[in-house]
């Protein structure tokens, strides 16, 4: 196959229209819906959550992702920065690069390595789950016209590999991927991409640093400990994103994000230890009694309208 064939199918913006005209309009407000499932935002958040409520054997598994999910983050951002292809026109006044899609590499390296080390039925049935979400995701870009056929399927394909390399079962240690994933964002850097850099060197180095902290440690926090401690972090986030907005193009934006980053992920990574340490504070011990926790995973018993009740 030529290369002008090549981007005749997989970067012509002609084959997004022809995939948009094909579908009714209830199917493309659907899959307006289902690209959020890919959504980097709501997958940094399904990963603490998971690792912040699940148990405390399941823990490195459950950091194991969120390496994964970093070291995805890395690829992307770097490719994005140094090709710098443009988006289709039909994603005009949409921010950011179109190559590769970072989606479509998120979700495959998010809900493939969540297949991997995950427990719940059959490898096959988690599979099939997240080889279907991961299509519509990808499917979704094109749909929305934010990215050609070919960033999708160039994302896929390498979160998929990445995951088929480092975590091909669940033995792989968070440490050594968390690491790659910092070398990952430093040479992107050096290779000349400033997409999203500052944020992937920060949040990579500040878990590598964190996890060699509390790796050792098997800390049983109370739900409520949990959701306080996570409450109180969240005006270093707000104050974080803010940076940019107020002090934009400034000298010391960069550093303030690779600081910011680093410390907010390495705190992501040791709430559970220091939760442990709130356990028995008042506010705790009056919001456990108010929420379905009885440590740090939900009661059904104690969920309104449940069968237990």
């Amino acid at each position: 196959m030529g290369t002008s064939t090549v981007e005749r199918v997989f970067f012509d913006e002609s084959t997004n229209e022809a995939i948009r005209d094909a579908l009714p309009e209830a199917g493309i407000t659907f899959f307006e819906y289902v690209t959020h499932l890919g959504d980097g935002a709501l997958l940094i958040v399904f990963a603490t959550l998971l690792y912040w409520f699940g148990a405390d054997s399941r823990r490195e598994q459950r950091a194991l992702v969120i390496a994964i999910g970093l070291g995805a983050l890395a690829i992307s951002a770097g490719m994005k920065g140094i090709f710098l292809r443009p988006r289709p026109e039909l994603a005009a006044g949409y921010g950011g690069y179109s190559f590769p899609s970072a989606h479509a590499m998120g979700a495959a390296a998010f809900y493939g390595a969540l297949a991997v080390v995950a427990d719940t039925g059959t490898r096959l049935q988690r599979y099939v789950v997240a080889g279907t979400v991961i299509g519509l995701v990808a499917f979704s870009r094109v749909v929305i016209g934010v990215h050609f056929v070919g960033d999708v399927v160039v994302g896929v394909a390498i979160g998929l590999a990445f995951v088929a390399l480092v975590a091909h079962d669940r033995t792989s240690e968070p440490d050594f991927i968390f690491a790659i994933a910092a070398v990952i964002a430093i040479l992107s850097f050096i290779l000349g991409s400033r997409e999203f850099t500052a944020m992937t060197i920060g949040a990579t180095i500040g878990a590598t640093i964190a996890w060699q902290y509390v790796k050792a440690l098997s800390p049983q926090p109370r739900g409520a400990a949990i959701l306080l401690l996570g409450y109180l972090c969240l005006p270093i986030v707000i104050g974080l994103r803010a940076v940019p907005v107020f002090w934009p193009d400034h000298v010391l934006v960069s550093v303030l994000e690779v600081i910011g980053y680093a410390v907010v992920t390495a705190a992501a990574l040791v709430v559970p230890v220091v939760a442990e340490r709130m356990n028995d504070w008042q506010p705790v011990e009056w919001l456990q009694a108010r929420l379905p926790f009885s440590g740090r995973t939900i009661d059904p018993d104690q969920v309104p309208g449940s069968a237990g009740d």
